[in-house]
């Protein structure tokens, strides 16, 4: 912010709508690895004899004209990127070999930021990552306008200077101030055909309900109720308890993505109401018990590469997330587990998609069912985000530490901070 000083801060609040339409006269990025090929390449023109009739020759009139085949030219992969400060809001895709690259890709963009300029920095793709050619800017002050922009705006390398004559990116946006947004003024009452929040994958359905949850468990009584509008009272629920009704109940499917599922996991430690069938089951076994039902049941857990289970090798990984031990546990059975790596963007150099795969993870927890709807209806229940089905999860909101650990958190005691058996009291 010390640096936005001596420029005008413009405070950009609502949603820009971006165009990126091209580039022309990009430098050629490539030139080292261009000036390799050629040091291994006698030529650029491959010559066949006049002799030769073979189907690199044509014919010219009453002979035959040599044909040449000409390598392609290496020159820069490029892509752009569009920052405000500190923060890149979007992405193109890479356009390979090309000085007047076309991404011509349309972005939607929600804007809360103090912004000097819009940048937009246009790089080559290497083996070994991105290398700045240049980069455009357009005035925060000028977009805040709400005026439409379009045109060619110069491309300025890091000397300051065109990295070549004439270069830049043909762009065009439009921003909306957040108060010209019914959505935003008026919330849901700006929103009078019920479209949900725009630009997502999927519009807004109908008849769904949502139900918040604090805990994987909350015993009755211990938290106070919570007054709603219109007279409701708002109660926890019991996450955990939940999951494994929704599960024992299924009739078609139990898909379940993770971080971290660990097959010994218990879901009910604690009844508050009569166990379902295979309540009280570990979530292994109640998984193996709703397949051999014919119910299909997938498992989409995380791979941690440190981890391994293969003949006399054998390590529990940095993570200690039980990838190998669950996905033994199922290997003969009619659960389908699969553990997924973490694939880094086709955007990203290989070195960079390297570094992702092995240090990044995936991080959803998801667990979607069948349930039972009005009559003979099945609908979808998906319970998302906050716990991973695995051991050190189970709490309430007492958050006890040492009670109870040979009761409700035995065998599931979790402290991968320090070994058990290094701990000296």
């Amino acid at each position: 912010m010390a640096e936005m000083t001596s420029e005008l801060v413009t405070y950009l609040h609502g949603d820009l709508d971006l165009h990126i339409i091209e580039a022309r006269r990009l430098p050629n990025m490539d030139l080292v690895s261009e000036r390799f090929r050629r040091c291994f390449t006698a030529c650029d023109t491959i010559t066949i004899p006049h002799s030769s009739h073979s189907r690199h020759t044509e014919p010219d009139g009453g002979g035959y004209k040599p044909q040449h085949s000409r390598r392609k030219i290496i020159t820069s992969d490029s892509y752009v990127t569009v920052l405000v400060p500190e923060t890149t809001v979007a992405r193109t895709r890479v356009i390979k070999n090309s000085q007047n690259p076309k991404w011509n890709v349309h972005f939607f963009i929600p804007l809360a930021h103090p912004v000097i300029n819009l940048e937009f920095q246009v790089k080559d793709n290497d083996l070994f990552g991105a290398e700045l050619i240049g980069t455009a800017k357009i005035s925060a002050e000028k977009i805040a306008t709400g005026e439409l922009i379009s045109g060619w705006f110069p491309i300025i390398g890091s000397s300051g200077t065109p990295p070549k004559p004439d270069s830049a990116i043909r762009v065009e946006l439009k921003f909306t101030p957040f108060e010209k947004n019914p959505l935003y003024k008026h919330g849901i009452a700006g929103d009078p055909e019920h479209r949900g929040v725009r630009h997502t994958y999927f519009p807004l359905r109908k008849g769904s309900s949502l139900r918040l949850y604090q805990d994987a468990h909350v015993p009755d009584g211990l938290l106070p109720d919570i007054e709603l509008d219109g007279g409701k009272v708002y109660r926890p629920e019991n996450c955990w308890e939940d999951i494994c009704y929704a599960i024992s109940e299924a009739h078609h499917l139990i898909y379940i993505v993770g971080w971290s599922v660990f097959h010994k996991v218990r879901l009910i430690r604690e009844p508050s109401r009569p166990l379902p069938r295979g309540g009280d089951l570990t979530l292994g076994e109640l998984l193996k018990y709703k397949s051999e039902e014919g119910v299909r049941v997938l498992l989409l857990v995380w791979d941690d590469k440190t981890s391994h289970d293969k003949f006399f090798f054998k390590t529990a990984g940095m993570m200690g997330t039980h990838d190998e031990e669950t996905r033994k546990f199922f290997k003969h059975s009619s659960v389908n587990c699969v553990l997924a790596t973490r694939y880094a963007s086709s955007k990203l150099s290989i070195i960079k998609q390297q570094v992702v795969g092995t240090l990044f993870t995936h991080h959803q927890k998801c667990v979607l069912v069948d349930t039972q709807a009005h009559g003979n209806n099945r609908k979808i229940t998906a319970f998302i985000g906050g716990l991973d089905l695995c051991d050190g999860r189970y709490d309430t909101p007492e958050h006890r530490l040492f009670r109870d650990l040979d009761t409700v958190f035995k065998d599931d005691f979790h402290q991968p901070t320090f070994p058990i058996h290094k701990m000296r009291l």
